[in-house]
């Protein structure tokens, strides 16, 4: 499968028809990564935004056009200042412009609404967008990301395709571009912006954000090809490292993709064995799929701040602080615990649900070996019919972070319009990580 059949034949309409993406052409996406009509059929046309809407546009007295461009001004000022657009979502899902609130994005599962107001946002899909730049009248960057998401006609981050057809593949060539992409752009930051007298460090800052939010700003930035898909959050943490070298004169990228790969990082799959469009389905659904967006967008993205202790208790120290996100195989890991509680949900009615799932499991072996798997397996009960989950992972591998993931995940979770648990409680044996388990899920909340 080459690579426009695998992006035109496949993908695309995979988005469509399997995750409910609208396919929008790349013309009507702006150079601020905004799709105006999206967002402006979000804010007038939804349940909660309509009569807000037409309040407010009676204020602008009747200019559309003038009211959308404010609403557009206030996500690129505060989207600027947010790590990652999950954090700006996060903290924007709500904005309120003139004393009047309009919802950005709706969240699922609510105790009113259910998932209604969560399919009324808009997911779409862009292919080949062309991302320019223009300084003083002058293109000085251009490069065109295969396949581009918003919400609600908000950016949330690219993907670029390779083919083994052609002899390229994710692991070299995929990160090798997205990598690239990134150092030619702040060589072109460094050229035009940062090496410029004239312009105050506050003013480069503000250039900087504009210029390179396409990379910057991405929840995530992947790459994939038939067999294997690769994922980076953190390229941004290069920047400083790309800009001494072009301060330096050297232009060279080597050591700096070098490290870049050790944390563009492959997504793991539950079937390794499947066919290869089903474990692209499988990735994209992990990475992609409505409801996993709308999980970067509340839990998987908090940033990490130093606390110091006051007369009054612990206060966070005013800093950027570090953007705490899962490595691929953390969110893995977490998005199986979540689905095997959701097993657990659905047959908790079922007192022999988990064995026959076992002896299903076991066609094949003797029944000797059957008989004794079976019978260790009833050990791991708590009591009649709630079984316990043991999840074991190495040491340095971020069991913190699962921990906390999860337990967010946890306490929203519902069923039948109500909440599953009463209250979720985490017993840890370090006052260190009991620290860190409380301020991480204490941003989150």
């Amino acid at each position: 499968m080459n690579e426009l059949h695998l992006q035109d034949k496949f993908l695309i309409p995979f988005f469509r028809e399997g995750l409910g993406y609208r396919e929008v052409k790349p013309n009507t996406v702006t150079n601020s990564l905004i799709i105006e009509e999206d967002l402006q059929e979000f804010i007038s046309q939804t349940e909660l935004n309509k009569k807000p809407y037409e309040t407010l546009l009676k204020k602008y007295g009747g200019n559309k056009n003038k009211l959308l461009k404010d609403i557009i001004k206030i996500i690129q000022e505060r989207s600027y200042s947010s790590r990652n657009m999950a954090l700006f979502i996060n903290a924007n899902k709500s904005i309120t412009l003139q004393g009047i609130k309009l919802y950005l994005f709706y969240t699922g599962d609510s105790v009113i609404h259910n998932n209604a107001l969560f399919d009324e946002n808009i997911f779409s899909v862009v292919q080949e967008l062309p991302y320019k730049y223009s300084y003083n009248g002058k293109q000085i960057f251009s490069f065109r990301p295969d396949i581009v998401l918003f919400v609600n006609g908000i950016y949330l981050g690219y993907s670029e395709l390779k083919s083994n057809y052609t002899n390229q593949n994710a692991l070299k060539n995929g990160r090798g571009k997205v990598i690239k992409d990134y150092f030619e752009a702040i060589r072109t930051y460094h050229q035009h912006f940062d090496s410029n007298d004239m312009l105050s460090e506050k003013e480069k800052e503000c250039y900087r954000k504009d210029f390179l939010k396409i990379f910057e700003k991405a929840i995530h930035i992947t790459t994939t090809d038939i067999g294997e898909t690769f994922v980076i959050r953190t390229i941004s943490d290069y920047f400083d490292e790309i800009l001494a070298t072009c301060n330096e004169g050297k232009f060279d990228r080597e050591e700096v993709e070098k490290k870049a790969r050790s944390v563009f990082k492959p997504y793991p799959l539950h079937k390794p064995d499947a066919e290869k469009k089903d474990k692209l389905k499988e990735l994209f659904t992990a990475l992609y799929g409505r409801g996993f967006v709308e999980k970067e967008i509340l839990y998987y993205n908090f940033i990490e701040r130093n606390v110091y202790a006051t007369k009054n208790g612990k206060e966070l120290k005013k800093e950027q602080g570090r953007l705490i996100s899962p490595r691929p195989k953390q969110k893995f890991g977490t998005d199986k615990i979540l689905a095997k509680i959701d097993d657990f949900l659905a047959h908790e009615q079922e007192d022999d649900y988990f064995e026959k799932l076992l002896e299903k499991q076991l066609v094949g072996v003797s029944e000797t070996k059957k008989q004794e798997l079976l019978k260790k397996r009833k050990e791991y009960s708590n009591n009649k019919n709630v079984y316990s989950l043991l999840m074991q992972y190495a040491a340095g591998f971020g069991k913190s972070n699962i921990i906390g993931w999860t337990a967010l995940q946890l306490k929203d979770l519902r069923r039948n319009d109500e909440y599953v648990y009463d209250k979720i409680m985490i017993v840890v044996d370090r006052l260190q990580l009991r620290s860190i388990l409380r301020f991480s899920i204490a941003l989150n909340m």
